[in-house]
């Protein structure tokens, strides 16, 4: 007999409102397995919208098939929640491989609208493979030049000193040398012998305002335990050491510091970790060499190029010698101001900005090009304080 009747099938949703841009991340996991186990096969190369853990059900990710995938999503989703976009994209094991998939599939992730972009990229390198952050900062100015501001957290799995406590050797890379200013470097694991936990601090940095320090102190403890990733290497065989950050020496903690790396470390007398700070590699004397500063001014730019958008094309009016009336200019400026720069302010991710507006070379008619400067004075985070504790006879 011939089938009749009806199938109705029920799928789950999550409520809320559109994406926070400014939390949208992207995983990039190198040797992840392909899978075809769930409703939606998974491959290599191809970006998936993830809002929960259980996205990977649907991708027929398991910890047995893909254990390195499963644990840094749900590391991110510990810190982040449910209701984050998360995009996870599994590559190749070949870092060249990793990092030349990452602007195809940031491309991809705007298919149904911009609102999806990811902010923070998280890199997950396969263990015992060196990424550098200057190659990364390649990959990120590729992007910007694409109109994806964006700034990046690499895990490194197998710091290339024996013992936490030679980091002030010359051994460790100094990465404050590396000129990759929207690249910070994690080394610190919560799994003894597992690689760089790059998914638990994305999805802290991803609960933030972009101005705000992943190693703010105001913050509850990042952790109650955690690793460095230091080890030896011996005939091609890493064997870790895992120092307890608790354990760490002033001096290393110093070391680290300086060199710029993203770690974790106590905060005596209070109970358990917080990270240093939001490091990025580059000199720690310029204005981008904190992850937030990165955040911010990605985040600011993006502001930017969304109120100059309208602009192109439009009609401009002429001074008789061909320049920008000021009245108009000024105009453009001041709703810049209301449109870009006042709720950073409000925020306190920043401490002020201003727009100025000329055309190029003064003569809008024969160039027809505006030249827009976007000037911020941040709102830097306390490093350092020198207190003096003594008796006295009187007050």
């Amino acid at each position: 007999m011939a089938r009749t009747g009806i199938s109705i099938q029920v799928a789950n949703t999550v409520f809320g409102s559109p994406p926070r841009v400014d939390a949208n991340s992207l995983l990039v996991v190198a040797k992840a397995a392909p899978t075809t186990g769930g409703t939606i096969a998974f491959s290599r190369g191809v970006p998936y919208l993830l809002v929960s853990p259980d996205g990977l059900n649907e991708l027929g990710i398991t910890v047995d098939n893909n254990p390195e995938v499963w644990k840094q999503v749900n590391d991110f989703y510990k810190k982040a929640g449910a209701g984050t976009v998360l995009w996870l994209l599994g590559t190749d094991p070949a870092a060249t491989d990793m990092l030349a998939a990452i602007v195809p599939a940031v491309r991809a992730t705007v298919v149904n609208g911009f609102q999806f972009r990811p902010r923070n990229i998280l890199i997950d390198p396969d263990a015992g493979s060196v990424v550098q952050p200057s190659d990364v900062q390649t990959v990120i100015d590729a992007l910007y030049d694409e109109g994806f501001a964006t700034v990046c957290l690499i895990g490194e799995s197998q710091l290339p000193i024996a013992d936490i406590e030679q980091a002030a050797s010359t051994d460790l890379p100094d990465l404050s040398t590396q000129n990759a200013p929207m690249v910070g470097t994690v080394i610190v694991t919560d799994v003894q012998g597992a690689n760089a936990c790059v998914g638990l601090v994305g999805g802290l940095m991803a609960t933030l305002g972009v101005g705000v320090s992943i190693g703010d102190t105001s913050l509850p403890p990042f952790a109650d335990s955690l690793y460095f990733t230091d080890g030896a290497t011996n005939s091609g065989v890493f064997t870790p050491t895992n120092t307890p950050c608790a354990q760490a020496s002033q001096a290393a903690i110093n070391a680290l510091g300086d060199k710029q790396y993203v770690f974790a470390r106590t905060r005596p007398p209070r109970n358990g970790l917080w990270l240093n700070d939001g490091a990025s590699a580059v000199d720690a004397a310029t204005a981008l060499s904190t992850l937030e500063a990165g955040r911010t001014i990605a985040a600011m730019v993006d502001d930017l190029r969304d109120f100059l958008t309208p602009y192109i094309n439009s009609r401009v009016p002429l001074t008789a010698d061909g320049n920008l009336p000021s009245p108009f200019a000024q105009v453009i400026m001041s709703n810049a101001r209301v449109s870009v720069i006042n709720r950073y302010v409000e925020s306190g991710d920043i401490s002020d900005a201003r727009v100025s507006l000329r055309a190029k070379d003064n003569d809008f008619a024969g160039t027809r090009t505006f030249e827009v400067s976007l000037e911020i004075l941040p709102a830097l985070t306390l490093r350092w304080t020198n207190g003096y504790v003594f008796y006295v006879k009187s007050f």
